[in-house]
């Protein structure tokens, strides 16, 4: 026992040397079998606290820079209309107060709106699918439904909008404040009291909701700027947007340090006069094929009205560089090609370029062909703030020559609204007997029938009818039976009746009585000759005494006497007399 205390003692000792605070209080009781109780310490709960000091984070936040987004693809959906109601109005002293079905309530649409505060479509590519608020459904007592919410989609200015899968173009926002309807809202049932007639008073008929309209939509952003700055890699467009603004974009000396297209306002100094600035990476050779970063942004200065050209004084062959930039603004776009340029010759402050600047300068107007040629030092702002001035007196002079894409499709009609006439039958000679037949109306119309209510198909089968579907798909060949596909709604084919598809239940029935008539059961045959009673009265009792036509149209008593004078009188008999 001595030994083991010894032993403790020294682990102790030990422990307290190396500097960890031990808790000595830290002790239980434990009970023996014999009663006694002994102080045992808890050795799980001794040991040693280490600190651990804070480790700085090195995971940083993304770079903003990778954050720009000039592309997006969304899916948008328009809510759906409510459902028509089916109610007749009950209410005591009103007799056959008849329908009294609401209408639903249309579904909200999707609008995208162009926000002047955006310059990215991050928020479009973080929210992807986007849908509107359905309407709500129609009720008793002529109440219609509340319409649904629209959802509006803020966008910056310059963002184009095509059809995803066509590719068309659906429009552009330019504008603060404008709005493009991309996504339309269904439109809401109607109830049995809209189908209320003067000879149908009580229809038992309602109108499901029409779906909103869903597509996906492919969104491109083109700045809005009035300069647009080009150049070769490190040739000075971020130092020279620095200089000319209060815009900070990312600066050093290495090529393609520019990553994301950057935007800088100029403050000339007069009320509203400021100047757009927007400064796209540098372009390489190669750069419309695909080579580089130039490729994907140039898009951004075809909405600028002037172009300045920021060639490189220390570059090898600086004229070399300005005509490779050139052709591949050519090849790229004609019309990108043809915008009024402004070229500077940058990095004066250099001894080696400032020495031969007049002669490079000469090179240049021969080059670009016009002398709209200045030498700066964007490093030093030698000539910075001339150069604004005069870019802003030249963009004032030229007049808005912008030749967006026209509209090729539009958002805003509805299916409802599309041509009746305009519908399409489809047979496949693989599947003899089957049709089906497409178009945006009848297909709506489909949709929006409430299959449940027999009227309701009965009005389908007479549209069909009156769109002259019926009448084609008998001309093509349709014969009864064949099967019919409008949508997801498959039918049987039945030509010459007012409703060509019957339920299935109602064709049933029909069939069970066909049956029962053929086996004369609950049917009693009609007799050969007509009797006012069919057994007894007075046919059967006093059928002797009834005098009646004979086959001549004569009195059967006067046939029985020939002849008047053997006729015999008998006394009670009374004779008239004149």
């Amino acid at each position: 026992m001595v030994r083991a205390l010894s032993i403790i003692a020294l682990i102790l000792s030990a422990a307290n040397s190396d500097g960890f605070s031990i808790n000595y209080q830290r002790t239980r009781l434990i009970t023996n079998l014999n009663g006694k109780t002994n102080e045992v310490t808890d050795w799980d709960k001794l040991q040693p606290k280490i600190e651990r000091k804070n480790k700085p984070q090195t995971q940083q936040r993304d770079d903003p820079e990778w954050k720009f987004f000039d592309t997006a693809r969304i899916h948008v959906t328009g809510g759906d209309g409510g459902n028509g109601c089916v109610a007749f109005r009950r209410e005591k002293g009103v007799a056959m107060g008849g329908p009294s079905g609401g209408r639903g309530g249309d579904g909200g649409s999707i609008i995208l709106v162009c926000d002047e505060g955006l310059n990215t479509l991050a928020p479009s590519r973080n929210r992807v699918h986007v849908r509107a608020r359905k309407g709500n459904n129609g009720t008793g007592k002529s109440r219609n439904g509340c319409a649904g919410l629209d959802e509006r989609i803020p966008v910056p200015p310059g963002t184009v909008v095509r059809e995803l899968l066509a590719q068309k173009v659906a429009g552009e926002l330019k504008e603060h404040g404008e709005e493009l309807l991309v996504a339309r809202g269904g439109r809401g049932g109607r109830g049995n009291a809209a189908f209320k007639t003067a000879r149908r008073t009580a229809p038992k008929l309602a109108e499901r909701g029409e779906p909103g309209a869903a597509r996906w939509l492919s969104l491109e952003l083109k700045l809005v700027a009035d300069v647009g700055f080009l150049g070769m890699p490190n040739a000075g467009k971020s130092t020279l947007l620095a200089a000319a603004s209060a815009a900070k974009p990312k600066i050093a000396n290495y090529p393609f340090t520019t990553i994301v297209p950057n935007l800088g306002v100029c403050d000339i100094g007069d009320e509203g006069a400021g100047l757009v600035l927007c400064d796209i990476p540098g372009l390489i050779e190669g750069a419309s094929s695909g080579v580089g970063m130039g490729s994907t942004f140039l898009r951004h200065v075809q909405r600028c009205k002037v172009l300045l050209h920021v060639v490189d004084g220390t570059s090898e062959d600086p004229i070399g560089d300005f005509k490779t930039i050139n052709k591949e603004l050519e090849n790229y776009d004609e019309f990108l090609a043809q915008k009024p340029q402004v070229v500077v010759l940058n990095k004066c402050d250099v001894s080696e370029v400032n020495e031969k600047k007049d002669e490079l300068i000469q090179q240049l107007r021969e080059a670009a062909g016009h002398t709209r040629v200045l030498h700066i030092s964007a490093a030093t702002q030698n000539n910075v703030a001339e150069l604004m001035g005069r870019l802003k007196k030249f963009c004032d002079s030229q007049p808005v020559v912008d030749l967006p894409e026209p509209p090729q499709v539009d958002f805003t009609k509805a299916a409802l609204e599309s041509d009746s006439d305009d519908f399409e039958i489809m047979s496949d000679p693989a599947y003899p007997g089957q049709w089906r037949v497409k178009g945006g109306y009848i297909e709506q119309v489909a949709k929006m029938t409430h299959w449940e209510y027999p009227e309701a198909v009965e009005r389908f089968g007479r549209q069909l009818d009156a769109l002259g579907i019926a009448a084609e798909l008998e001309r093509r060949g349709a014969v009864d039976g064949d099967l019919v596909m409008v949508d997801k709604y498959d039918f049987e084919f039945a030509p010459g009746m007012t409703n060509p598809y019957i339920p299935t239940d109602l064709l049933e029935k029909d069939l069970m009585f066909e049956e029962e008539k053929q086996q004369g059961g609950m049917l009693v045959e009609e007799p050969t000759e007509w009797r006012p009673y069919r057994s007894g009265g007075y046919l059967d009792d006093d059928f002797e005494e009834l005098v009646g036509f004979n086959e001549d149209g004569d009195w059967s008593m006067l046939d029985e006497a020939e002849d008047m004078d053997e006729f015999e009188y008998e006394e009670d008999d009374e004779i008239w007399q004149a």
